[in-house]
């Protein structure tokens, strides 16, 4: 496995993971964009979104939360 990730990411993994960890603590403490959010902030949720891996089943709960009143 350890070989994989190296092919992957090169001597950046760490950098990689430790982006990808820090996205995510960061995401799961901010509240998601609401109808009266700025596009700025809708932006910015979405990329740290994205850089955190928060896809699918791996969606904070209010942003899952959100998605079923729509």
């Amino acid at each position: 496995m350890e070989e994989l990730i190296n092919e992957l990411f090169g001597t950046y993994a760490g950098l990689v993971f430790a982006v990808m960890g820090v996205c995510a603590a960061v995401a799961a403490l901010l509240p998601a964009p609401s109808e009266g959010s700025g596009t700025l902030y809708r932006v910015l949720y979405r990329v740290l979104n994205m850089l955190a891996v928060n896809v699918g089943r791996a969606k904070n709960a209010d942003d899952a939360a959100q998605e079923k009143k729509a």
